[in-house]
Parts: structure tokens; sequence; C-alpha cells
């Protein structure tokens, strides 16, 4: 659970919001700081992918799609799994989703 703006928002157990609805960019932000994560532009630009990979396919990338897109939007800085690893240290694609505000991806640990 989240206590955010006075208000206790629930969580499964790895931090994953129960309802997407939630969400909120503020959230975000206090859960990476929590995290002990300054969001960077680079951050934000990654996360607005996966929502909007999620709205679209109902699911989040895999590590290689998520590379893949990031590459077709000409962020070819940013689609690489070193690049991705440094800016989420506990895993990009589970990271990006739980700040993303969406499920677990289904195949992460």
């Amino acid at each position: 659970m989240i206590v955010y703006g006075g208000k206790k928002i629930e969580t499964d157990p790895e931090g994953f919001l129960i309802n997407r609805d939630d969400w909120s960019p503020d959230l975000m932000e206090k859960m990476a700081k929590d995290d002990g994560l300054e969001l960077t532009e680079a951050h934000r630009l990654i996360i607005s992918t996966v929502r909007s990979y999620f709205e679209q396919y109902a699911t989040t990338p895999p590590m290689r799609g998520l590379i893949a897109l990031l590459k077709k939007q000409g962020h070819g800085d940013l689609a690489s799994s070193v690049v991705l690893a440094r800016l989420f240290p506990k895993g990009a694609a589970k990271s990006a989703a739980r700040y993303a505000g969406l499920p677990k991806p289904a195949k992460c640990i």
C-alpha cells in the first residue's frame, strides 16, 4: 500500500498498483523516489512508451520489443539493454511497468 495525497492506494506485494486508475504522474514520481530513483526525462519517455504500448496491446512490451519500439520512435540512444539497465537498476521492463501503473509483466520473475 502507498499513502499518497492523504489517500491509501492499494498495491500488490511487489508494489504494482491494484487499480490502474490510481496512477498519476505525481504518484509515479513518488514511487520512484521511494525506491531511491530520481526520474529523468529518459525515464519518463520510457515509462510513457510502455503506457502507450499497453493502451494499444493490453500488455507490456517485452524487453526486446521495448528496445525495437524505442529505435522505431527515434530514441536509439535509449534502445539498448545496457542503457535500460542503468536507468532502471531493478529491471527495466518490470520497473517501467510498475511506475507506469500497469500490471507486472507476464514474463518477469
